[in-house]
């Protein structure tokens, strides 16, 4: 299967042994992986009870990730996984809704709660507590012309 890595730590695929396969919605698999290797930009991986096309045309577009266990520790940030399904409140305490979606973006990801957008930087972003599962943001103001 040829799989487009999306993380900073690509070469960790080399050493796994085995992967979730998922999609947006539903549970995830755990494959064995056979072997990996890079061809440019993407890596090459053989799943067990993957052997012809037509298996590995199955999987188009299931997500391919590293378990649990193999997660790297990030120090300057978060996965994807850690904030979406976070409570969002505003500064006063009020309850903006839940974080549905990191949105990779150029500039910086946003934020997707509900229909707010929230930019996610320090200006909007002002505390992360994963511990207790919430977001303090505050709303963008946008001018109304």
């Amino acid at each position: 299967m040829r799989c487009r890595p999306e993380t900073d730590f690509p070469e960790r695929f080399l050493d796994t042994q085995e992967v979730e396969l998922f999609q947006e919605k539903g549970p995830a698999r755990r494959v064995t992986v056979e072997s990996a290797r890079f061809h440019g930009t993407y890596v090459l991986i053989k799943l067990l009870g993957v052997d012809s096309p037509e298996d590995a045309a199955q999987l188009r577009n299931f997500l391919v990730a590293v378990g649990p266990d193999e997660v790297v520790d990030m120090d300057d940030g978060y996965y994807h996984y850690e904030l979406e399904g976070l409570e969002v409140f505003e500064p006063d305490g009020t309850r903006i809704g839940i974080l549905d979606e990191v949105i990779n973006n150029p500039a910086h990801e946003i934020y997707r709660v509900g229909d707010l957008l929230i930019p996610a930087v320090d200006e909007y972003i002002l505390e992360i507590d994963l511990e207790n599962k919430r977001i303090v943001a505050k709303r963008p103001q946008y001018d109304e012309d």
